[in-house]
C-alpha cells in the first residue's frame, strides 16, 4: 500500500498520528504515533474501523468529506474531528485527508494534529466566558468595559433599570456626557490618577438619568494594562446607584442628632433641677416665716452660680468660634488658675509647682479660652488629690510644637475610662456632666492642638496639652 521503502520508513517513524488506507476503503494501516494517540501499545492493537475509532457525530461528517475525495470530487479536506480512545475517553484531533496519487495503487494519507488540550482550554475558556456574561446581564450593578481613554465599550444590560438607557445607546460615549458637570474636575482628575498609578480607584458622583434627573452614584475602577508595553489598555468600572444609601446614612445621622439634642436636654433639665431645689426650698421657708435668714441667701447664692456655671458651659458649646489672635503670657495665666483654686489646694495642704522653662513663655490664641482649659484641668487636679498631695506644671518645647504636662499624684483614674474622657455626659465625678473636659477638648481643637492622659492606678495622672508654637511675627 505505500509505495517504496523510503515513504514507509517516514510513514512508520513520523511522531504526527498518521493512517493510510485504499480507495476500496478495505486495507487501512495505521503508524504507531497513531495508536499511541489513541491509547494503545503495538502489543494490544487490533485494526480499528474508522468507525470505531470515530466519535457518532463527528463519523457522518468524516465520511461525507472521505468519500468525495475517493470518487475524485475533491483532493483533500481539513476538520476537527473526536476520536474514541482505548480507555473510553475522547480527544480532538485537526484532522488533514489528502489523496496520494500513485499510477499503480493510490490511496488516501490521513494526518492528526492533537488539539485536546487547546480545544479544553478553549471550551473552559467560553464557560467562563458565560459565566462572566451571565453576571454582567444579571447583576444589579452596571459593569462596564472602556477604551483607555474612557470611552465605553460595553454596559450591562441594567444600565436601562438604573440609568433608563439602553447600552447601546451609551457604546461609543464617554461617561463625562452624563456626569454632573459640577462633579467633572474631581472624576478628571481620579481618572487621571488612575492611569498614573494603575490602582483601583473608588470615585462617587450625579449621574444623568435618560428622563434628565440625577442620581448619585459609586464606582469602582480598575485599569487592564499591557504586560509588554505597561500601557493601560482598557478599564473595568462596576458602578451603582447609592441614592437611597446616602438617604439612609443622612437619617442615620439626623437620628443621631436628635439623640444628643435629647441627651443633652435631659442632662441640662437634671442638672439645672439640682440647684433649684434648695433654692425653691430655702425661699418657701424664708416666705414661711416671713423672716431673713442669711444662711438660707448664702446657700441660695451658690446655688445659683451653680445655674450660671452650668448655663455658661453650654453656651461655650454653642457659641462659634472666638478669633485666636492674642499673644498669651501662660505662666501669668497659669498663676491666675492657681489662685482662682487656691483655697480648696490649702484646704488639702496641696502644693503646685511650676516648671522655671514655663520662664517667658508665650501662645498665641484666645486668652479666656485657655485659661478655661486650664482652670478645667487644674480643677480635676485638685479633685484627685488627697491631703498633702501637689501638682506640676511643666513645659516641653521643639520647633514647632509646646507641651504644657500637668502631673498629679492622685488615685489615677482607670484605663477603660481613658478613651471617654472628653465625651458628654461623661464624669468621674458623682455629679459631673463632663463638660468641662468636653468644652477644652474643643477649644484646644481649635487651637489647632490636642490633649492626652497617662495615668497609673495610684500614682497619679498626667495630662498633655500640645499647641502649635508661633514665632512673634506668625499671624494665625
Amino acid at each position: 500500500m505505500l509505495a517504496g521503502s523510503l515513504f514507509k520508513e517516514v510513514f512508520y517513524q513520523s511522531r504526527i498520528p498518521q493512517l493510510v488506507m485504499t480507495l476500496d476503503e478495505k486495507h487501512m494501516m495505521y503508524n504507531p504515533a497513531f495508536k499511541k494517540f489513541l491509547g494503545y501499545i503495538e502489543a494490544e492493537w487490533t485494526c480499528k474501523s474508522l468507525r470505531e475509532i470515530s466519535h457518532p457525530h463527528d463519523y457522518p461528517k468524516d465520511m461525507h468529506y472521505l468519500h468525495q475525495v475517493i470518487s475524485g470530487d475533491r483532493n483533500e479536506y481539513q476538520l476537527e474531528k473526536r476520536f474514541i480512545c482505548k480507555d473510553g475517553s475522547v480527544k480532538t484531533g485537526d484532522l488533514h485527508v489528502s489523496l496520494i496519487r500513485d499510477q499503480e495503487n493510490p490511496y488516501v494519507l490521513g494526518q492528526v494534529i492533537d488539539i485536546t488540550e487547546k480545544k479544553e482550554i478553549e471550551v473552559k475558556k467560553q464557560k467562563s466566558d458565560e459565566l462572566y456574561r451571565l453576571l454582567a446581564e444579571n447583576s444589579s450593578d452596571i459593569i462596564n468595559l472602556h477604551d483607555h481613554e474612557g470611552n465605553y465599550i460595553y454596559l450591562s444590560p441594567s444600565i436601562h433599570s438604573t440609568l433608563g438607557f439602553h447600552p447601546d445607546e451609551l457604546v461609543g460615549t464617554h461617561p463625562n456626557e452624563i456626569i454632573h458637570p459640577e462633579d467633572l474636575p474631581i472624576i478628571d482628575e481620579l481618572f487621571q490618577k488612575l492611569v498614573e498609578d494603575n490602582n483601583p480607584i473608588i470615585m462617587t458622583y450625579r449621574a444623568r438619568k435618560k428622563s434628565g434627573e440625577y442620581s448619585w452614584f459609586e464606582s469602582v475602577l480598575k485599569a487592564i494594562v499591557d504586560e509588554k508595553s505597561n500601557d493601560i489598555v482598557n478599564v473595568v468600572s462596576v458602578s451603582r446607584n447609592i441614592e437611597e444609601r446616602l438617604q439612609t446614612e443622612e437619617h442615620i445621622k439626623k437620628s443621631e442628632k436628635l439623640a444628643v439634642l435629647g441627651q443633652m436636654a435631659a442632662a441640662v433639665a437634671h442638672e439645672i433641677r439640682n440647684p433649684l431645689t434648695p433654692i425653691k426650698g430655702f425661699l418657701q421657708l424664708c416666705n414661711d416665716k416671713k423672716q431673713y435668714n442669711e444662711d438660707y441667701l448664702h446657700i441660695v447664692i451658690n446655688e445659683i452660680s451653680r445655674v450660671e456655671d452650668i448655663i455658661t458651659d453650654f453656651l461655650h458649646l454653642a457659641k462659634p468660634q472666638e478669633r485666636m489672635n492674642e499673644w498669651v503670657d501662660l505662666p501669668k495665666l497659669i498663676h491666675e488658675v492657681v489662685t482662682i483654686v487656691d483655697s480648696e489646694l490649702k484646704s488639702k495642704g496641696g502644693t503646685v509647682v511650676i516648671s522655671p522653662s514655663l520662664h517667658d513663655t508665650h501662645v498665641r490664641g484666645s486668652e479666656n479660652g485657655l485659661k478655661q482649659v486650664l482652670f478645667n484641668i487644674f480643677q480635676n487636679a485638685v479633685d484627685a488629690i488627697e491631703q498633702d498631695g501637689y501638682i506640676s506644671f511643666d513645659l516641653v518645647k521643639t520647633s514647632t510644637i509646646l507641651e504644657l504636662i500637668v502631673k498629679d499624684n492622685g488615685e489615677g483614674i482607670p484605663g477603660e475610662i481613658i478613651p471617654h474622657l472628653g465625651e458628654p455626659f461623661y464624669s468621674t465625678k458623682e455629679k459631673g456632666t463632663g463638660l468641662g473636659l468636653l468644652i477644652s477638648h474643643k477649644i484646644i481643637e481649635n487651637h489647632g492642638g490636642s490633649i492626652s492622659y497617662h495615668t497609673e492606678q495610684g500614682i497619679g495622672t498626667e495630662v498633655t496639652i500640645q499647641l502649635p508654637l508661633h514665632q512673634r511675627n506668625d499671624s494665625l
